[in-house]
């Protein structure tokens, strides 16, 4: 069997894994194997589908990613359990992604909505700048 199929064979019974993590529940072994395999899917998933999964050692893998969704959907989870999101914050900024630092703005608890704010207005597109100002509106109204 080439490298290729033998890591392709391990993605997928990591998955199979992750699947069944609810019935068959929590293991140091998984988080293991997750961390060993350094793939930003199975990060995310694992912090997703697991409260207990330690959010530090996901980070690292999950700032490697090129899907930038990805960076975003790792910071929600993280942002809802109390932890630091400023590194995750770094990168969706640094993209110059303006829909995406709205929704970081919006629904990252612990993100810095001024600093993105400043961010949004160096942009040439003022339209990201007034969806900010929507979404913060409408969780204010929510409220």
């Amino acid at each position: 069997m080439s490298q290729a199929m033998a890591q392709r064979a391990d993605s997928l019974s990591l998955v199979e894994a992750l699947c069944r993590l609810r019935e068959q529940g929590w293991s140091e072994e998984l988080q293991f194997a997750v961390v060993s395999a350094g793939d930003p899917e199975l990060a995310y998933r694992l912090a997703h589908e697991a409260p207990q999964a330690e959010l530090e050692s996901l980070e690292p893998i999950i700032l490697r990613s090129p899907d930038l969704r990805i960076v975003f959907d790792f910071a929600v989870v993280k942002g809802e359990r109390g932890g630091a999101v400023s590194r995750l914050e770094d990168v969706i900024v640094e993209s110059g992604d303006g829909g995406l630092m709205v929704l970081f703005a919006a629904d990252v608890d612990g993100a810095d909505v001024d600093r993105i704010e400043e961010a949004l207005r160096a942009l040439p597109d003022p339209k990201f700048l007034r969806h900010l100002e929507l979404e913060l509106h409408q969780l204010e109204w929510n409220r």
